[in-house]
């Protein structure tokens, strides 16, 4: 099972990085038209502006569960286990609630966004699909947080 899950953040890095490239390309194709063909992409701002956000929280589920975020060393290498346990155990917690939150927040919003059928100004694209694409992203990022901390208290308690 953690096999299939550890997949599962795997994609969501993926669809991060194509994302990434894809918004690379736009970006070329715009500065490329507007400058040598005074004819730049409609809507590239707008399409950034949402393909970056969902490049950051398909990254995260990922970061979360593999422990790669920057940290101070100088926390991570507490030798006194009890202390060692606390602050692991504080960093859960705050993960998750600030994760929950961001989450569930979105995911209202999300709903919200379906109901009224708002739209963007230059390609009258729906909020609602970029919306729930993110609180997906989110979601996964606080069960990424849940099995991060099940996996360092199983090998805290195997040392």
């Amino acid at each position: 099972m953690q096999i299939k899950i550890n997949k599962i953040f795997d994609y969501a890095a993926i669809a991060s990085c194509s994302i990434l490239f894809s918004l690379a390309i736009l970006t070329f194709c715009d500065v490329f038209g507007r400058r040598f063909l005074n004819s730049p992409v409609a809507g590239t701002i707008e399409i950034v502006e949402f393909g970056i956000a969902l490049v950051a929280f398909f990254a995260m589920p990922r970061a979360f569960f593999l422990n790669a975020h920057v940290s101070a060393d100088f926390i991570k290498n507490v030798s006194i286990t009890k202390l060692q346990t606390f602050i692991t155990t504080l960093r859960f917690v705050l993960m998750l609630t600030i994760m929950s939150f961001v989450a569930y927040g979105t995911t209202k919003e999300a709903f919200a966004f379906f109901k009224n059928n708002r739209v963007t100004i230059d390609l009258e694209l729906s909020f609602y699909p970029f919306y729930f694409a993110s609180a997906i992203a989110m979601w996964l990022s606080v069960l990424a947080i849940i099995l991060w901390f099940l996996k360092a208290v199983s090998e805290r308690n195997n040392q």
